[in-house]
């Protein structure tokens, strides 16, 4: 038997010693179609990433507060 007989033909086929799923070292052969991304989105993670954790903990803690307080009225 033929070691590198292929094993399928169809949409998956590809060389025995390939990697699969861009596991394997170098640059990635992605041939996928480029996110697509809204600005307000970027801003907005940008901003999130930016913001101080102990500021964003109070304002959660703050926020908790404030909801379980309206929700006993």
């Amino acid at each position: 038997m033929n070691s590198s007989r292929k094993i399928t033909t169809g949409n998956n086929d590809r060389p025995r010693d390939e990697t699969i799923a861009q596991s394997g070292p170098g640059v990635p052969d992605d041939s996928g179609t480029p996110v697509e991304v809204d600005e307000v989105q970027v801003e907005r993670a940008k901003a999130s990433l930016q913001e101080d954790p102990e500021r964003k903990l109070k304002r959660q803690v703050a926020d908790t507060i404030k909801s379980t307080q309206r929700g006993a009225e």
